[in-house]
């Protein structure tokens, strides 16, 4: 399950604005760290001619460096922990986009741990958003942890929910973006885990 499938459409909020696209510059989504913070998932091909004889200053050389979710491993296999978001003291799950960026108090805020959401050696997980009729987008989403490798759960939630700001945005997803819930965070390979959002 994914984004969209209890879509209902609605015009587009007067907040949400313009985004700038990935080829256009950096700045369009900040919350990340290092290099491009978000990427597509369909690339193109190196030519022949770009494998022989590679040119400096490409623009085009760039999408080389871009990193890669890892593979699927056989030995290091995905987990079955669906991590959940849920407001402190409530008896739904979930919460919209616009809690999550607003510091709401969550359930568990630091039950899971860096080993749980098998972060890499940057403390950072991929994040594969979808929507139904849409390209997919991919982030790298860096995982906060205190002393004892137990992450803040609202801190993740947030930088998650900011991820998926932008992917509403850069996709033109006619929908009001606080009118979208995040309900849980599932793990579809190794270290790539998917939100699973609901609109209102």
């Amino acid at each position: 399950m994914y984004g969209g499938q209890y879509n209902s459409m609605h015009g587009l909020h007067p907040s949400m604005g313009g985004v700038t696209p990935m080829m256009m510059g950096p700045s369009a989504y900040d919350d990340m760290t290092v290099r491009e913070p978000y990427y597509p998932d369909i690339r193109r091909p190196r030519s022949a001619m770009s494998m022989t004889r590679p040119r400096r200053h490409s623009a085009v050389s760039a999408i080389s460096h871009i990193p890669l979710p890892p593979p699927m491993d056989t030995y290091r296999r995905a987990s079955s922990i669906h991590i959940k978001f849920k407001r402190r003291s409530s008896l739904m799950a979930g919460i919209s986009l616009a809690e999550a960026q607003g510091y709401a108090k969550l359930s568990n805020n630091d039950y899971y741990t860096l080993h749980d959401l098998h972060a890499d050696r940057r403390h950072t997980i991929f994040l594969k958003i979808r929507w139904a009729g849409y390209n997919s987008l991919t982030y790298e989403i860096p995982v906060e942890a205190s002393y004892d490798d137990r992450i803040n759960l609202q801190t993740l939630a947030r930088r998650i929910s900011r991820a998926c700001v932008h992917y509403l945005q850069a996709n033109r997803i006619p929908i009001p973006w606080d009118r979208v819930d995040l309900h849980h965070i599932e793990e579809i390979s190794y270290g790539v885990w998917q939100p699973m959002l609901s609109s209102r």
